[in-house]
């Protein structure tokens, strides 16, 4: 869905709808419901608005799919990619690292309603905060109960730490000689 910028009136523009949202490739897309409020104010467009949805992701432990609730409010800055472009390279300030773009008077709403729904979405999505995950062994859910793998006293990684461990001991023992 494309927005044309010099449509928008004086008073701003109020939209609401349903828009498909596909979060990854291999995913079908899911309905996102939205609300936006844009105003222009010369060239630059300002987006304040709302996108509420359900997504499916799989746990970062134990592999299962779980829905997430997506509820976000957000506010967006757009200026003309053209006059970005014609200024001569500069430093970008932190103001200017907030900024967003539109092209060819034309603001393209879907990837902006994407783009704050993938914000909205945890780095390592988990089905629960106390998920025990799956065995390393087997595969076992954990969450299901044990599994019948024996369990390794040390990470053979941490070998040579058990060595220095042992190393510091026998130093710490009083001389018998004395």
């Amino acid at each position: 869905m494309r927005l044309t910028i010099s449509d928008i009136p004086e008073e701003g523009l109020r939209q609401e709808g349903e828009l498909p949202v596909t979060i990854n490739d291999n995913a079908q897309p899911v309905a996102a419901q939205f609300s936006l409020f844009v105003l222009r104010i010369n060239k630059k467009v300002f987006v304040e608005g709302a996108v509420r949805m359900s997504v499916t992701l799989p746990c970062g432990r134990c592999l299962k799919e779980y829905v997430w609730p997506v509820d976000t409010e957000f506010r967006e800055e757009y200026n003309p990619v053209e006059e970005f472009e014609q200024s001569h390279a500069q430093e970008l300030t932190g103001p200017d690292l907030d900024l967003s773009f539109y092209r060819n008077d034309e603001l393209d709403i879907t990837e902006l309603i994407k783009e704050q729904v993938l914000l909205s979405i945890p780095m390592k999505p988990l089905c629960s905060p106390d998920c025990k995950g799956l065995c390393t062994q087997c595969g076992k859910d954990f969450n299901e109960g044990p599994c019948g793998c024996r369990v390794k006293e040390t990470d053979p990684r941490l070998a040579s730490l058990g060595k220095f461990k042992e190393l510091i001991k026998d130093r710490g023992k009083p001389d018998e000689r004395l």
